[in-house]
Formats: C-alpha cells, sequence, structure tokens
C-alpha cells in the first residue's frame, strides 16, 4: 500500500506530461478517469471498513480473555519454634528449624510461581483488552462513518461526470424527463 501511494503522485505526472505532448486535448477525460478511481478506492475502502464494524458487533470482550488456573495452598509459616527450645537434644532442635525453613522456602518457591502466573494473567487480561480495542472496538469507531464515505464517494463521480460532460449529461436528463411526462401524462 506505501508503494502505490508514493507511485501514485508520479504516475500522474508522467501521465499528465505525456498527454501534454498530444494533439488533442484528453485532460478532461483523464481527470474523470483520476477522479473516479480516487472515488472508486475511497468506496472500497468504506465498505472494508464497514464490514469489519459489522464483524466487531459480534464479538464479545471475554473472548479475548485468557483461561485461569486457580490453585491455593494453606501453611503456617515457622511452626516449629511454637514448642521451643528441646534442652535434652540441641541437635535436633536445630535440625528441625533447618527442615522447617526448608519447607518454607519451598512453600515460599510455590507462592512466588503462583504469583507470577498470577502476574502473567494479569497481563494477559491487559493484553486481551488491546485485543479487544484492536478488534472490534476500533473498527466500529472507524466503520460508522463508512456510510457517509461511500456515499460521498458515489456523489463525486455523478458530480465529476456532469462536470466533465455537462452538455451530454442534460441531454440525456432532458430525453428521461420528456419521456416521463409523456408517460405521466397519457
Amino acid at each position: 500500500m506505501v508503494y502505490i501511494s508514493a507511485l501514485t503522485p508520479i504516475f500522474i505526472l508522467v501521465m499528465s506530461i505525456g498527454l501534454g505532448l498530444s494533439k488533442e486535448n484528453w485532460f478532461l477525460e483523464f481527470g474523470l478517469a483520476v477522479v473516479v478511481i480516487s472515488a472508486g478506492t475511497s468506496m472500497v475502502l468504506a465498505y472494508l471498513g464497514g464490514r469489519k464494524a459489522v464483524r466487531a458487533e459480534k464479538v464479545e470482550f471475554e473472548s479475548f480473555l485468557p483461561q485461569v488456573e486457580k490453585s491455593e495452598s494453606s501453611a503456617f509459616r515457622y511452626t516449629g519454634s511454637i514448642m521451643g527450645v528441646d534442652t535434652n537434644n540441641p541437635m535436633k532442635h536445630l535440625q528441625d528449624q533447618i527442615d522447617e525453613i526448608k519447607r518454607v522456602t519451598n512453600q515460599d518457591e510455590v507462592n512466588f510461581r503462583s504469583g507470577l502466573s498470577f502476574n502473567e494473567a494479569r497481563i494477559d487480561s491487559c493484553l486481551a483488552q488491546i485485543r479487544y480495542h484492536e478488534a472490534v472496538t476500533l473498527p466500529k469507531i472507524l466503520g460508522q462513518g463508512s456510510g457517509a464515505i461511500f456515499l460521498a464517494g458515489a456523489l463525486t463521480i455523478v458530480g465529476s461526470v456532469y462536470l466533465a460532460v455537462p452538455a451530454e449529461a442534460y441531454h440525456i436528463f432532458a430525453n428521461v424527463a420528456g419521456a416521463l411526462r409523456a408517460w405521466l401524462l397519457r
């Protein structure tokens, strides 16, 4: 699309120079062709935007949310020191404390990983909101004016035809009006 946008003005300039070299004046027809192609492109883009808006109306935000696993654990921290120090066997007491520190450390690792997964779920929820906005909200907003853009394009084509060939347009519509008048007055 970027190449087309960049090359179109160059193409129009080259064609204009080429038409300037011809013996006949084709600029009126060429101008009409440019306007028709431009309006047609606008109409196609408006149609595509409107189609996306129709599809966006049917999408629910919940379909963008990630599935979260819920698992909870309940544990006490440092329960071994509640009983006090065993003076008869202080080494066993120290070993119990070391074992309890290992258990609490393992539990902290589980809690840490659970917290990480919770944060990942929150990040996924934020990313889901962004994807929802891109896929639903923006097309809804952009598609709201697609009918007006389409109508403006069609009116541009009609107006360009009238400006390009006013005598022929008048002649055609004068004949149509005469035929309608004759048909209604029968």
